[in-house]
């Protein structure tokens, strides 16, 4: 199946305008993967960016799937990703769990280690970025510019809390990849890659 023009345009408009993220034919999961720069307030702030979460875009926030995955137990180790530096493994366990029961839930992954072994793989490398434009005196506009340089789609910047959000999908693997959401079909979708087509 190849798309028309008209139909990726309508496609882009319709996110863009509603901020509701659009997954795309065949495409079950999309989402945001929301990234702390660290200069939000109280438990926002931190000293190096770290991960908010992996949401799927679900109901009014978009057109994700909820898929639950196979075992639905909470998780009981941390995620290094998670941590904003507070050295509080109480509270970043039940961060960690509230996360999970919020959005992991519909992630379709296999479980919780699943889920945050795929978050912390995905970030590290934006978490990188995002780290040396902080530490060069970039704001939340030169590391969200840092960010897009680098080939990442910045779905949306969360000012009141300092985030990122960065456009992610899944396909029917369950294997969550950072992309442009208009790219959605062919990083997670049945469609083959543009250049394979070529």
């Amino acid at each position: 199946m190849n798309l028309t023009f008209s139909t990726l345009l309508n496609m882009f408009s319709y996110t863009y305008a509603t901020n509701k993220m659009v997954c795309g034919d065949g495409v079950p999961l999309c989402g945001v993967l929301a990234l702390q720069t660290g200069y939000g307030p109280n438990e926002y702030a931190s000293i190096d960016p770290c991960v908010h979460g992996l949401w799927p875009e679900t109901d009014s926030y978009g057109t994700s799937k909820c898929i639950t995955p196979t075992d639905i137990t909470n998780p009981t180790s941390l995620a290094l990703c998670y941590n904003n530096g507070t050295n509080d493994n109480v509270h970043q366990l039940d961060f960690e769990q509230h996360e999970w029961e919020k959005h992991g839930l519909c992630s379709g992954t296999k479980n919780a280690d699943d889920f945050f072994s795929q978050v912390c793989e995905m970030s590290t490398d934006p978490l990188s970025i995002m780290t040396i434009s902080k530490q060069i005196g970039g704001d939340i506009y030169d590391i969200s510019d840092a960010l897009t340089n680098a080939g990442y789609e910045v779905f949306h910047i969360d000012l009141q809390y300092s985030q990122i959000y960065l456009s992610a999908c899944a396909g029917p693997d369950a294997l969550w990849k950072l992309s442009y959401n208009i790219d959605f079909q062919y990083v997670c979708g049945a469609l083959s890659s543009p250049q394979a087509a070529g």
